[in-house]
């Protein structure tokens, strides 16, 4: 729970917000509007967290954030959940006039049938994202879409996505993420692009600390025995606290009905909401977009 991490690392709160302080520029752009309310314990919480208790490193990506997102003018940017959309999947009725995020076009013309579901089954758990690696055309965006680019998009569905986790984690008092189901089943190592990869991880990897404890998992399924190690060669690439966290899971057909083997996935989605697909016994798919349950009366 929110409140027991809050006591355990109550001195590091106060430790990394005393060096928020002791920054001229930076206790300026705190005490800014209401920036106060926003960077409060609960944000310098996920902070302390990501960086295990270790006040400094936590103060200096602390910091590090506030400047960015003056900068960026994220702070301006207001509620963004309802403009997360998903790649490759066509707009319900609700969402056809709502304008996506920036970079979002872009992106979309390179993403075959269900590329990227992001959904929300449960309103009280985290975001599940559920990614067919086969539907992305890696070659395409690698050749028209620049790394600039890549960060752009990314940096603003993970601001969409932590507005959608840190309301939830104020509603319901338990630190909430988003879990990463990545489906290989589809892909060859044909289709594989190592810029593309490289990109992806190089603005994953300059991202990390501005959206931290964001990442709950990352569960490979279907996985080819080739993509470990392709893995193993692009591991390195990625910021350790995402690496830790990736899970290489069995074959559609072994998960069916096997408590056992579905526990990593149960862990963040009931058997009720996980898709037929990947297990489960949901029949729904793709599954409703979480942006429709943010769009404005």
């Amino acid at each position: 729970l929110v409140d027991d991490l809050l006591e355990k690392h109550a001195k590091a709160i106060a430790s990394v917000r005393e060096s928020i302080l002791a920054n001229d520029e930076c206790k300026a752009l705190y005490e800014k509007g209401d920036n106060t309310k926003r960077y409060d314990d609960i944000w310098i919480l996920r902070y302390v967290l990501s960086h295990k208790g270790h006040v400094k490193a936590a103060s200096k990506a602390a910091i590090s954030t506030i400047m960015f997102r003056e900068e960026s003018g994220l702070n301006e940017l207001g509620d963004v959940r309802h403009r997360l959309k998903q790649q490759g999947i066509p707009d319900s009725e609700a969402m056809a006039n709502i304008e996506p995020l920036p970079g979002f076009k872009l992106f979309n013309k390179y993403c075959g049938e269900n590329a990227v579901c992001l959904t929300l089954p449960d309103e009280n758990r985290g975001l599940i994202m559920y990614c067919d690696v086969g539907a992305l055309d890696q070659h395409g965006i690698a050749e028209n879409v620049d790394e600039n680019s890549v960060k752009e998009a990314m940096l603003y569905s993970n601001e969409a996505i932590f507005q959608v986790l840190d309301e939830i984690t104020r509603r319901t008092g338990r630190l909430t993420k988003v879990t990463k189901i990545i489906d290989m089943g589809n892909t060859s190592l044909r289709g594989m692009n190592r810029t593309y990869l490289k990109r992806d991880a190089a603005s994953s990897k300059a991202l990390e600390d501005y959206y931290p404890q964001l990442l709950a998992g990352m569960l490979i399924f279907n996985s080819p025995t080739w993509v470990s190690m392709l893995w193993a060669a692009l591991k390195p690439f990625f910021p350790k606290r995402v690496a830790e966290k990736v899970d290489f899971l069995p074959s559609a057909s072994k998960l069916k009905g096997n408590k056992k083997a579905l526990k990593p996935f149960l862990k963040y989605v009931s058997e009720q909401d996980l898709p037929e697909t990947y297990g489960g016994l949901n029949k729904e798919w793709p599954q409703p977009c979480v942006a429709e349950r943010y769009i404005p009366n």
